[in-house]
C-alpha cells in the first residue's frame, strides 16, 4: 500500500489531534520514512515524532489510569537537522525545549528524544512541582534492554517510551523496563512497526 500510495505524492501530512507538544502539531512523512520502517533502517524524525502520537493518543483516549502526567517534547525541535545545509541553532534548540518545558502543567514524567547525529537517545527526568518557580530534577537512570546493532536504536527509544506510558513511572522505580530482558525480540520491534503503520494509515486515503 506504502509503495502504490506513497510514491505518487511528495509527503503526506500527519497531524496530531490533540495537544501532543503544547501546541498545534503535525509532521510530513515521504516515502524515506516508510522505507525505513520497512526495512529496519535508522528511523527519522517524522517517524519518531508521528509514533510519539500514537502514545498520546493511548493517554488521551485510554484508560484514566493510564494518564500518568507525561509531557513529550517535539525531537525535531531539539535535535540537529539532517538535511544538507541544515543546522539548527543552539540558541532556537534551547529556546523551543523551554518553552515546551513551561506549558507543561506540573506533568510529573518529561520524554525528550534527541538525536545528536545518526543515533536516537532519550532523556528523561521526573519532578513533583506543579508551580512555576525553579524545582530540583530528580534523574532517572534504569537498567533496560540494550539494542544488538547500530540502526536499532530509534526502535529501542520508542519502545522504551510505550512501556513507560503504559506501565507508568511504576516501570522506572521498579528499574524494570524491558522486565529483565537483554535485548527486544523481533516481535517487540514489530509491535511498534504495526502501531506506527496503522496510525499512519488513516492520513494515505485523506
Amino acid at each position: 500500500m506504502a509503495n502504490g500510495q506513497v510514491t505518487k505524492v511528495d509527503s503526506i501530512r500527519v497531524q496530531s489531534e490533540n495537544d501532543l507538544f503544547g501546541y498545534d502539531s503535525y509532521t510530513y512523512l515521504t516515502w524515506d520514512d516508510f522505507e525505513a520502517v520497512l526495512t529496519m533502517d535508522e528511523l527519522t524524525g517524522a517517524v519518531i515524532v508521528s509514533y510519539m502520537m500514537v502514545l498520546f493518543n493511548k493517554l488521551k483516549y485510554g484508560s484514566p489510569e493510564r494518564d500518568h502526567g507525561i509531557c513529550f517534547v517535539n525531537p525535531i525541535v531539539i535535535s540537529p537537522s539532517t538535511r544538507k545545509g541544515k543546522s539548527k541553532n543552539i540558541d532556537d534548540a534551547s529556546k523551543g525545549l523551554t518553552d515546551r518545558l513551561s506549558k507543561r502543567k506540573g506533568n510529573d514524567i518529561i520524554f525528550m528524544p534527541y538525536n545528536p547525529g545518526r543515533h536516537w537517545a532519550m532523556v528523561l527526568y521526573t519532578t513533583q512541582s506543579g508551580s512555576n518557580k525553579r524545582v530540583k530534577l530528580n534523574w532517572v537512570n534504569v537498567t533496560c534492554p540494550v539494542q544488538p546493532g547500530s540502526t536499532e536504536c530509534g526502535y529501542y527509544m520508542l519502545r522504551f517510551m510505550k512501556e513507560i506510558v503504559e506501565e507508568g513511572i511504576e516501570v522506572l522505580v521498579k528499574d524494570n523496563i524491558g522486565d529483565g530482558k537483554t535485548e527486544y525480540t523481533t516481535a517487540h520491534i514489530d509491535e511498534i512497526r504495526e502501531e506506527w503503520s496503522t496510525f499512519v494509515t488513516g492520513f494515505i486515503y485523506r
